[in-house]
């Protein structure tokens, strides 16, 4: 019972639209005396409608043609995409050294090993050094020096320890790039080209400046390494401009 109600109220109000715009078509709303011609309604709702339809018209051509200039005639995209960064292991080299010896290693002495300026997507590489001193139940302080720069950069960094062991760690930035990034290209493989840039050939010196005067044992144990941060650009897709 309450929903046949509710149908007919609904056809009634719809019945009392249509009797309405009917009367409103038929309504003169201004009348030219002199041409004996008369403006009504249904002229005015018959342009409204019209130039609505041409309004459609006009927006529906003009994306498609946008679409096809993008996509056909090269046009570029926006893109999205989430950086991955991959840790790699690089050269190492070791050995034991006396007081006021220094070893020196990479570009400084052209070993190719720390070349890595072909590699296109480095974040940034770690040049680490780990020291101890030598001798049982060693005494005295060591002082130690490491000095790490590039062939690009010859100026470097440098770190001073002293003690009977420890590490430094010397961090170069190349291009590190935020958890997500995002641009206009034509292509996702442009996408992620753009940024690839040069890396660096790392090199440096690490120097024993003085050891015990108390132990008979000076010498210490070193390992220097370098470790490679690759990024990687993944799950990309296709945003709106």
């Amino acid at each position: 019972m309450v929903s046949e109600k509710n149908s007919a109220s609904i056809t009634g109000k719809i019945s009392d639209g249509m009797s309405s715009f009917e009367i409103y078509n038929n309504k003169e709303i201004y009348r030219f005396d002199g041409l004996g011609f008369a403006i009504t309604g249904r002229l005015v709702s018959g342009f409204c409608g019209f130039v609505i339809i041409i309004l459609m018209l006009v927006y529906t051509f003009s994306s498609a043609a946008s679409s096809i200039m993008v996509a056909d005639l090269g046009g570029s995209n926006a893109f999205v995409g989430d950086v991955e960064i991959i840790e790699e292991a690089g050269p190492t080299l070791s050995g034991t050294m006396n007081p006021g010896s220094s070893v020196d290693f990479g570009y400084i002495i052209e070993d190719t090993e720390w070349d890595y300026t072909s590699n296109l997507r480095l974040s940034h590489i770690e040049v680490v050094v780990n020291w101890e001193a030598n001798g049982a139940g060693s005494v005295g302080a060591r002082q130690v020096t490491f000095q790490v720069s590039t062939q690009n950069d010859t100026t470097g960094e440098t770190q001073d320890q002293s003690g009977f062991d420890g590490t430094m760690t010397v961090q170069i930035p190349i291009q590190m790039l935020p958890e997500t990034v995002s641009g206009t290209a034509d292509s996702v493989e442009a996408f992620v080209g753009s940024y690839e840039t040069e890396g660096e050939w790392a090199g440096g010196t690490f120097t024993y400046n003085s050891g015990s005067t108390i132990t008979n044992d000076n010498s210490i144990s070193y390992s220097i390494s370098l470790k490679v941060y690759v990024w990687d650009i993944q799950n990309v897709r296709q945003t709106i401009i």
